[in-house]
């Protein structure tokens, strides 16, 4: 659509390219046809100048429609609330304010009318939602490592943590081959073929190629043998990667980091570049190349030091992430290792912040545990400790360390509770069930095998009716009633539903009660209740307070929204010294943001109205040809169109009308006009502002506290043929916008209407100069084929023209050569 509506296109039927002319005739054929063809071609560019003069005034035309509309929908819309000063409840009073000694203990906003007939005598309890916390922490504050094995030589994944491009058409994209685990949790995992698949398809769904596609729409990654996900570190398998697409794309393998590259086979990047010039980097539906699939290396040996030492292995400690390099150097032992870790830790957390010793050590095998403590040694349960990242082969299930990344001293949420360190009972495996049940209501869905997280989503959506929290920094359960006040409770069942033991215990330890662990009978905890708020309120002169119960410390009182959130004067009785009462009175200050607001957009209006009407055009500058564009600058082009923009609307009546209708709203002289002026706005009395408004906000803020009723009936008031009132100020000013930029019903305003807008859709394809476009769009297309008639007629022409004289010249030739034998 830019296209054809934003420039003037001089429009020619192309000739050179139907043959070659003059080749006979020496005449320069094409040339000849275009000044023959001349009067033709300047009727298509004078006809595409009057189009593009239309689109600039439909576009100056819409710039005003808009600002009429917009200025409509935010001062005088009941849609918008905040900013409709037609509206009366905008000038009540909306400020709400809490007197008295207690007044600390109340907050209050809403409707002022009721505001002065009541007040709170006193508070004697808070609403408080039934809550339980742990009192014991959840873990033991400790991180720790899975078994190490300083003599272990492992098989790990040469493309664990390494990088492939691929290439589709022009575009390529990065693929990290990431080691730890995902966003959720789940780790990556390459130590087969099938979850070597798993883990290559996730990474490639992960990077979008455009329209809501990824790299797994487009590429199938396989392994040769497939496979099974429990086969063991290192079976050998051929990874391939075959196309998906249909849409006849160009899918390349582009290249990687050099590590992957060497896991396909290939030496280096030369190497690789050498294949993609033979073709040999395609990704077809049936796979890559020979040369990419019959040489990988797909894993490789290493021993514990080749594994750990120079990999970079990051901390988070309080929410700060910092790195360090991990040192191993042959004949070490366990507890070397652990010191090294714990210097390198000390210098960048702080010296005695974090423990790191080598525990269950036998032999060469052993663990790493960290522990937080303060400077002199004592246990800090406070700080939290996490490993968030680091190099490949070094974490996981199969790295050096076997520790998951992200694995903490806190509770992980990721975890199965049969992994998690809580109370599970080992015999148990994952597809056992839990057994939770909290306000009689059984959890379904519950196993062994459910992480944290899970257990924890699944409460909260339950009909069990709480809120539970892990709170890290605590290292401690909460649990929160959803119902307010004393209708919500907390109580822990020792039986499901159906009569079986619950693991209420084995979850939250002792915050659900205890468990005979010999016959797994469960002695829960009394039920906690909450409480309500308890408030005495007094109503103008009643001789005694009232009691009033709620379930929340947020409440309506008589159209006040009131919060307590203290207890004062207990008992109810009287006490005019602890009374708090509230004073309602007008926002001046956000009624004045809005005035002043008000007026600069009217303001704006009419100064961009009056420039429209009053610039005349300068008749040296009309819309440029797309020839005339190839010869200047970009910036050229922009003010040249500038200047060819002015005076479009120069005297235009519609908006010469409107300008009118803006500078007096109020006729002058009138007493409307009057007030107005006493107020603090008046009419600029500078000529060349045409009718702007000034604000004399010292007056107007008077104006407010001293005649508020008058202030606002001058805006909001409406006619009334009865009373021989007239329309406020905000009802002329939607008269005016209603009448030149309506988006609604079927007449439009009359901008809306010669100009369209995009906030009456419609209006878009039906409109004054939309109808003048499509005519000269249809008189272009007639002149446009015409020129094609003219074009095809002299080309025609001269190409007999050719011909003749070509037989002349060979008739010539011929009568030359017998005459000269």
């Amino acid at each position: 659509m830019a296209s054809v509506y934003n420039s003037v296109t001089n429009s020619s039927y192309s000739s050179s390219v139907r043959g070659f002319g003059g080749l006979a005739s020496g005449l320069d054929r094409d040339s000849l046809i275009e000044g023959m063809t001349a009067g033709t071609r300047a009727k298509i560019a004078k006809q595409q100048k009057s189009k593009q003069t239309f689109l600039w005034k439909q576009d100056a035309y819409r710039s005003i429609s808009t600002k009429l509309i917009e200025f409509s929908k935010k001062y005088t819309s009941y849609t918008n609330t905040e900013t409709n000063l037609s509206s009366a409840s905008f000038w009540a009073k909306s400020s709400v304010t809490p007197l008295g000694t207690n007044s600390k203990y109340v907050q209050v906003s809403g409707s002022p009318s009721s505001s002065s007939a009541v007040s709170i005598v006193g508070v004697k309890q808070l609403a408080q939602n039934a809550s339980v916390v742990s009192s014991d922490y959840v873990t033991d504050g400790t991180l720790s490592t899975g078994e190490i094995d300083l003599n272990e030589i492992k098989t790990v994944s040469t493309l664990e943590g390494e990088s492939l491009k691929f290439q589709i058409g022009n575009k390529t994209f990065n693929v990290p081959l990431r080691s730890g685990t995902d966003q959720d949790g789940n780790p990556y995992n390459f130590s087969n073929g099938t979850q070597t698949v798993k883990s290559i398809t996730k990474a490639l769904e992960g990077v979008s190629i455009g329209g809501g596609k990824t790299l797994a729409d487009m590429i199938e990654v396989t392994a040769d043998p497939a496979g099974s996900i429990n086969d063991p570190v290192g079976t050998p398998f051929k990874l391939d990667f075959k196309s998906k697409d249909t849409a006849g794309n160009d899918i390349r393998l582009a290249g990687g980091s050099e590590g992957a590259l060497k896991a396909l086979g290939v030496d280096s990047g030369e190497a690789f570049a050498e294949l993609g010039e033979q073709g040999k980097t395609v990704i077809t539906a049936s796979g890559m190349s020979d040369e990419l699939t019959t040489n990988q290396n797909l894993f490789k040996p290493l021993t514990f030091q080749e594994q750990v030492d120079g990999k970079k292995m990051s901390f988070t400690y309080n929410g700060v992430t910092k790195s360090i390099m991990l040192s191993y150097k042959a004949g070490d032992s366990l507890d070397d290792f652990a010191n090294d870790i714990e210097k390198k830790l000390a210098k960048e957390f702080g010296t005695g912040r974090i423990d790191v010793r080598a525990v269950d050590v036998t032999g060469d095998k052993g663990k790493l545990q960290f522990t937080t403590q303060n400077p002199d040694g004592t246990n800090d349960r406070s700080s939290d400790l996490a490993i968030s990242f680091a190099d490949a082969g070094v974490m996981g299930k199969d790295g050096a360390l076997n520790v998951a990344e992200g694995e903490s001293n806190r509770l992980s949420m990721n975890a199965t509770f049969l992994e998690s360190g809580l109370n599970a009972d080992s015999s148990k495996s994952e597809t056992d069930p839990l057994n939770i049940t909290i306000n009689g209501v059984d959890i379904k869905g519950l196993t062994y095998g459910s992480s944290i997280n899970d257990i924890i989503k699944k409460i909260n959506s339950s009909d069990a009716g709480v809120t539970v929290s892990y709170l890290r920094n605590a290292d401690r359960f909460s649990i929160v009633s959803k119902e307010e006040g004393a209708s919500g409770k907390i109580e822990f069942n020792a039986t499901t539903t159906d009569g079986q033991n619950t693991d209420n215990v084995k979850l939250f330890g002792s915050l659900a009660g205890t468990q005979d662990p010999n016959t797994g009978v469960v002695t829960p905890p009394a039920a906690v209740e909450g409480k309500d708020a308890v408030i005495y309120v007094k109503y103008g002169d009643a001789s005694a307070p009232v009691e009033l119960t709620r379930g929340s410390n947020s409440f309506n009182l008589d159209g006040l929204n009131v919060t307590v959130s203290g207890t004062f004067n207990e008992t109810g009785v009287y006490d005019k010294e602890q009374e708090v009462t509230f004073n309602a009175k007008t926002d001046t200050d956000k009624i004045v943001k809005v005035i002043s607001d008000m007026i600069k957009d009217y303001n704006e209006i009419i100064k961009q109205v009056n420039e429209q009407v009053s610039t005349k055009p300068n008749r040296k500058y009309e819309p440029l040809t797309d020839q005339q564009k190839e010869k200047m600058k970009d910036s050229q082009i922009e003010k040249w169109e500038e200047e060819a923009k002015k005076g479009l609307l120069f005297n235009d009546p519609e908006l010469r009308s409107l300008s009118d209708s803006l500078r007096f709203v109020f006729s002058a002289g009138s007493e409307d006009q009057r007030k107005l002026a006493s107020f603090g706005i008046t009419t600029s009395k500078d000529y060349s502002e045409q009718g702007s408004l000034v604000l004399d906000e010292t007056k107007f803020r008077a104006a407010l506290e001293n005649s508020a009723e008058d202030l606002k009936d001058l805006f909001t008031k409406k006619a009334d043929k009865t009373t021989g009132e007239t329309d406020g100020f905000m009802s002329r000013l939607t008269t005016i916008t209603d009448n030149y930029a309506s988006t609604k019903g079927a007449v439009k305003g009359s901008l809306i209407e010669k100009a369209g807008s995009t906030y009456a859709p419609t209006s878009i394809l039906s409109n004054t100069i939309k109808k003048s476009i499509d005519g000269i769009d249809s008189i272009i297309e007639r002149l446009q084929s015409q020129l094609k008639t003219e074009t095809d007629r002299y080309i025609k022409q001269f190409t007999s023209l050719e011909t003749l004289i070509s037989q002349m010249n060979s008739q010539s030739s011929w009568l030359s050569s017998v005459g000269g034998q």
